[in-house]
């Protein structure tokens, strides 16, 4: 029986979907919250642990390729509670990590949370019909209350309990998502029948259902997809601008706002201010898309967040910063909402999981080769910094050692 659209428990599932959304990047800002902490106790340097984190995106969005085919195979709901614990395991992991290599493997563990996501953002067109443009903004939304609260949370909990205590409490909320799942419909391709399958003489039968499966495996990644000229302007390319930029705003921000002076209080608002505009956005975009079309508001998005990210680097006061993260915010939630309606408009239901897991796997891979440029640069600035602070002290010795030369000999 198909799932009948725009109706109570349509809303019902929409709450569910932004809780695994708003929970997947609360728990991802709030390791940013964490950073400094995870260098001073594993002993390790910054871009290490920046770039653990970020490979959760580039490991985790690698799995949603594999959600179109294990959520026919295995159901929506299934697949989103087991994706809950294994998760929830992975943030156990973490909480007990001495080194690096420990964390690590939690975080990969945690990489299973972005699968999970991938699996619930999948399930909205089949819930919604005449409202999924409401429902993207709707689910969308919660990310902008995730990173607004989540930094200051993060906070208030490393205080009161360290990172280890924070990480079990995070551990607790994310298994949330486990009761949560079996609110989602099983597929019905997916439940077990008497029906016979005709198979070729001479072949064992246990054969063909091993290569069938795999052969369904295979057609479920939906390759012909990405050689579109639509699908690569529209979603690869506008997701690997998202992936590049957002990983370096996400991750690093904290930092970003430690090194130039601020407080640890100062740089959470700084932090809270980009989940306030992209709040604002996801207000705005329900009329904004009644007046512009997608491509023309992801063009808007994306010179947006350009000019935000010059400002960072030019800006030092904390107002700047948090005038920078807000604009930076609106940009890259209007950019990020716009990818799920073009990835709508270029897909039909069945092929929609695979939109976004294949926009997820771009956006991933671009994450990580985000953070890990945005800390090379970060660190061949210090550098450069400090052979000019050396050639300054080395010209100045020479004109105090030349004055007092003078001096002597006059």
């Amino acid at each position: 029986m198909a799932i009948k659209k725009d109706t109570k428990k349509s809303v019902v599932i929409l709450a569910v979907v932004s809780f695994i959304v708003s929970l997947e990047i609360g728990v991802i800002k709030g390791f940013s919250v964490l950073l400094p902490t995870l260098k001073e106790q594993l002993s390790s340097q910054t871009w290490i642990i920046g770039s653990s984190i970020s490979i959760i995106y580039g490991w985790g969005y690698s799995l949603g390729l594999s959600a179109s085919a294990l959520q026919k195979r295995f159901g929506a709901r299934f697949c989103i509670m087991a994706s809950g614990m294994v998760s929830s395991v992975g943030l156990i992991v973490c909480a007990f990590a001495n080194d690096v290599t420990v964390l690590l493997l939690g975080l990969l563990l945690l990489g299973f949370m972005l699968l999970q996501e991938n699996i619930a953002i999948g399930t909205i067109p089949e819930y919604f019909d005449k409202y999924y443009n409401t429902a993207v903004n709707v689910y969308c939304f919660g990310t902008a209350i995730a990173i607004m609260i989540s930094p200051s949370i993060t906070q208030f909990l490393l205080d009161i309990y360290g990172w280890r205590g924070t990480m079990l409490l995070l551990c607790g909320i994310n298994m949330h998502s486990i009761p949560l799942g079996a609110l989602f419909d099983s597929r019905e391709d997916t439940k077990r029948t008497n029906d016979y399958k005709i198979v070729p003489l001479g072949t064992n039968q246990s054969q063909a259902g091993v290569l069938r499966r795999f052969m369904n495996l295979l057609e479920a990644f939906d390759f012909d997809m990405i050689r579109t000229l639509p699908f690569v302007a529209r979603i690869i390319i506008p997701g690997i601008v998202y992936g590049y930029t957002f990983a370096a705003w996400l991750i690093y921000i904290v930092s970003f706002a430690l090194s130039n002076g601020s407080s640890m209080k100062e740089a959470s608002v700084v932090a809270t201010t980009g989940g306030i505009g992209l709040a604002i956005i996801r207000i705005a975009l329900p009329y904004l898309n009644t007046l512009l079309p997608y491509r023309q508001l992801m063009y808007i998005s994306s010179v947006s967040m350009t000019l935000s990210m010059v400002l960072h680097t030019v800006i030092s006061s904390v107002l700047g910063m948090c005038l920078s993260s807000m604009i930076y915010g609106i940009s890259i939630g209007m950019l990020g909402s716009e990818i799920y309606v073009a990835a709508r408009d270029i897909s039909n239901e069945d092929q929609y999981v695979n939109a976004v897991a294949w926009f997820h796997l771009v956006d991933g891979f671009a994450m990580i080769s985000g953070a890990t440029i945005s800390v090379a640069a970060e660190m061949c600035t210090k550098v450069l910094q400090e052979q000019t602070s050396n050639k300054l002290d080395s010209s100045r010795r020479s004109s105090v050692e030349y004055i007092s030369r003078a001096k002597l000999s006059v």
